[in-house]
């Protein structure tokens, strides 16, 4: 009974991990080595402390393209995370996604200015978030690749005919302005959450994991364990 339990505990740890690999496929881009692979997604790192992590997330009823840029928005505004930039992607099998630009300046730190860019997916099944980040000064370098990172990665998870995966673009976004009191919320917005069945297990928002993400780049952090989503 014992032999039994343990061979079903490890099958169902192997189905956890297939789904989180098969949610996306990206090999490492040139100059960038990947340091950790897991079934929540992948960090790869360059040779100037910038990094680029894959992480996947369930979606929920209701979570499109749009609700979901609108709340990374919103939530990274409000941590003094700044969009600079927004513009239509999709992947190399042609799912539509959101490339989301950001300046970031640690605040009462003594540290460099940082860039930022989130690029979001949605299907049926999946929410996909390529992110880059590093120094400010090697922004543009690695800006420049991510357009063709961007092409090589497949991103799965569609049902037959998926309007999900073929929706429309979130309107044009700001950053809010961020206050010391909205940093300290969680989870707070103007629209509801989507709704989704009693079964399903709690689905918290993405984008604390998004945010912290941007920390943990360095190589001696890597095989940390993706954080709690909001």
């Amino acid at each position: 009974m014992r032999r039994i339990t343990l061979i079903s505990t490890l099958l169902a740890s192997l189905l956890v991990s297939a789904a989180g690999c098969n949610a996306y496929r990206l090999d490492p881009p040139a100059g960038f080595a990947q340091v950790h692979a897991g079934e929540h997604g992948a960090h790869m790192k360059a040779n100037d402390d910038v990094g680029l992590r894959i992480n996947v997330f369930g979606n929920v009823k209701g979570g499109t393209l749009a609700f979901w840029s609108r709340d990374l928005v919103e939530k990274l505004g409000r941590r003094d995370y700044q969009l600079t930039g927004q513009s239509a992607v999709q992947s190399k099998n042609g799912v539509v996604g959101t490339r989301f630009d950001f300046s970031y300046t640690p605040v009462g730190k003594d540290e460099a200015p940082r860039f930022y860019t989130a690029v979001l997916f949605v299907t049926d099944q999946h929410r996909v978030v390529l992110q880059l980040a590093g120094k400010q000064e090697h922004q543009a370098r690695y800006r420049g690749q991510l357009d063709g990172i961007v092409a090589d990665l497949k991103v799965r998870g569609c049902k037959v005919a998926s309007k999900i995966c073929k929706g429309p673009q979130p309107d044009s976004l700001s950053s809010p302005a961020a206050s010391a009191g909205e940093a300290e919320e969680a989870g707070s917005g103007s629209e509801a959450a989507p709704t989704k069945d009693a079964a399903d297990e709690p689905e918290p928002t993405p984008t604390t994991a998004m945010l912290e993400s941007v920390e943990p780049f360095e190589p001696a952090l890597l095989d940390l364990a993706v954080q709690p989503m909001e």
